[in-house]
């Protein structure tokens, strides 16, 4: 038996080594052809980085070639794409396009430009590498990337857009020439379509639809303020840009703005003056220089004093003891008469009219979404659920972005906006109601209180009865800057924002700042001040100085509106098209 056994265990030997032999033979085989699999595969991907590489240096050339071209004094370049993979070729189509419109405020779009891009481009796998728009974009299976700026340029509220459009051979060969095609042209300005700079309202959409419309975007959020939102389904993004009007030129205090409202100073003790904050508060440095500008008729009864310069856009009536100590330019019949003039210290001049000023609706809409999307409430604990809560009797907010549904402030509360480390934003779904509250501003940075003012309070307002408003001071409230400095705060609403700045003879109201919201030709904005102060400069559709209603000019404003509203304000645009053919040497 164990003979039987030991022949057995021979055999089961002789048949493990058999066995043994294949199976190393396989493995051998296996791995084998897995070094020549993997091999092969880490070659050819290789080989991909190295022809992608290749295609950007190649592309890069281009880009400076055809700049040459399109910018430049050169009307023809050479470029050699030979360091492009011998595998394979650059190519042009039609890819992409761009549009330049500006939507003012009122009235009808203007397209500035709308028209191709183009591309230079080269294809490997998954990995596109391409000229489009003077930049150099790349698109893989992980998403676009830009390789290098397009000709797109935001500096200090200037925009300049070189369109750069590519058309030419579909295929090209390892040798190109690029040269104009056509002659280059200036969208903006452009004097036969009307379309001048420095823009005064509105804003510019500028909208890319490309394969690369995300590089694109990322650009404009990195490179600008603008509002950018993407178009997933079109592949499209678009930036805007807000134009304002600018504050600096107009000379005075009072800009009432809609062509069919008026000033009215009016009543006893009420009366329109100016001072400078540059060197010092209004009691050291009150003149003659409260200026006013008004797109409608002004009206002047009692014993009201306006002390500087009148330009109405309608008639100018004096009733009462009223005088105005400066020129008054007036438009429309009846021109003022033997008594007025008599009431009027300088020149009186008949003129053609004055332009209105357009709103800011679409900048206070996207201010507000803005800082809504980027509010710091949760930095503070005075601020719970998008409202504001004073323990106490007062509340801090510093540097920052915060957004309120409404802000009340009443029974001596008092909201701090301190700029001392940075500038201060808050913006208000409905209004701002301070009803024996306060609001100071510290530091010398500037502080911007944006209203959207989707709602209204109720206001009581001495002698007149309850308003609905958006901004309401009542008695013994204040807003205030020390040396009242009005270029410390600015407060920005659509064209129908109402105001009021309304005390009592013992506990008066007081606001210091800038109130920007121009009404336009037909908005219902106003702001009327009774027993009360302004101290800065009033920008509406309608302005009434009531009894004992004072509007103090700060001739100290300087760049206002400019300073930090993180949007990109646009001043000066300039668009021009220059087309560029690419052919196969």
């Amino acid at each position: 038996m164990s003979g039987i056994d030991r022949r057995r265990t021979g055999d089961d030997r002789g048949q493990s080594e058999v066995l043994g032999f294949i199976l190393l033979t396989a493995v051998v085989v296996f791995a084998s052809s897995m070094l020549v699999v993997y091999g092969s595969m880490a070659i050819s991907g290789q080989e991909d980085v190295a022809a992608v590489s290749h295609a950007e240096r190649g592309l890069d050339q281009f880009d400076a070639r055809a700049s040459q071209v399109a910018l430049g004094g050169s009307s023809v370049q050479q470029v050699d794409l030979a360091s492009l993979d011998n595998l394979g070729h650059a190519y042009t189509d039609d890819d992409g396009w761009v549009a330049v419109t500006l939507r003012p405020e009122s009235g009808a779009p203007t397209e500035v430009v709308n028209g191709s891009l183009g591309s230079v481009f080269y294809r490997r796998g998954e990995t596109t590498v391409a000229y489009q728009g003077g930049g150099i974009w790349r698109a893989d299976g992980e998403g676009t990337t830009m390789l290098s700026r397009p000709e797109f340029h935001y500096t200090e509220g200037t925009l300049t857009i070189p369109v750069v459009s590519v058309d030419g051979d579909t295929g090209l060969t390892d040798r190109v020439y690029v040269r104009k095609n056509g002659t280059s042209t200036r969208a903006f300005p452009d004097r036969s379509r009307d379309l001048h700079n420095k823009l005064e309202s509105g804003r510019v959409e500028v909208t890319v639809q490309s394969d690369y419309y995300e590089a694109w975007g990322r650009y404009f959020e990195d490179s600008t303020d603008g509002v950018v939102t993407y178009d997933h389904d079109a592949e499209a993004v678009t930036v805007v840009f807000f134009a304002l009007p600018d504050v600096r030129k107009y000379d005075v205090g009072i800009v009432a703005t809609s062509g069919t409202g008026e000033l009215r100073v009016a009543g006893t003790g009420a009366y329109v003056d100016s001072y400078d904050s540059t060197q010092g508060e209004y009691a050291a440095t009150k003149s003659l220089n409260g200026s006013m500008r008004i797109s409608g008729d002004v009206y002047t009864t009692g014993d009201s004093r306006i002390d500087g310069d009148v330009t109405s856009g309608g008639i100018v009536n004096l009733d009462g003891s009223s005088q105005i100590n400066g020129n008054v330019q007036w438009t429309d019949e009846p021109e003022p008469d033997a008594t007025e003039r008599s009431k009027i210290s300088g020149t009186v001049t008949k003129i053609d009219g004055i332009e209105s000023v357009d709103p800011i609706d679409s900048f206070v809409r996207a201010y507000t979404d803005r800082i809504r999307a980027d509010a710091d409430n949760d930095q503070t604990p005075y601020i719970t659920d998008n409202e504001l809560s004073v323990p106490g009797t007062t509340a801090e907010l510093g540097p920052g972005d915060y957004y309120l549904e409404s802000l009340n402030l009443e029974g001596d509360e008092t909201l701090v906006l301190n700029t001392t480390d940075g500038n201060v934003r808050v913006a208000v779904r409905d209004w701002v109601n301070l009803d024996s509250g306060n609001i100071r501003v510290v530091g010398d940075g500037t502080a911007h209180v944006v209203v959207a003012s989707e709602a209204t309070t109720r206001a009581q307002v001495t002698g007149e009865g309850s308003k609905d408003v958006h901004f309401h001071v009542g008695k013994s409230s204040s807003v205030h800057i020390p040396g009242e400095k009005a270029n410390r705060l600015v407060v920005f609403g659509p064209r129908h924002f109402s105001a009021t700045v309304t005390g009592s003879n013992a506990n008066p109201a007081s606001f210091d700042g800038v109130i920007f919201a121009p009404a336009g030709e037909t908005g219902t904005g106003y702001l009327y001040v009774k027993q009360g102060d302004v101290y800065g400069l009033v920008m509406t559709g309608n302005l009434t100085a009531g009894q004992y209603g004072a509007v103090h000019y700060d001739r100290g404003l300087d760049n206002t509106l400019t300073d930090d509203s993180t949007l990109s304000e646009l001043e000066y645009l300039h668009v021009s098209v220059h087309r560029l053919l690419v052919k196969s040497a």
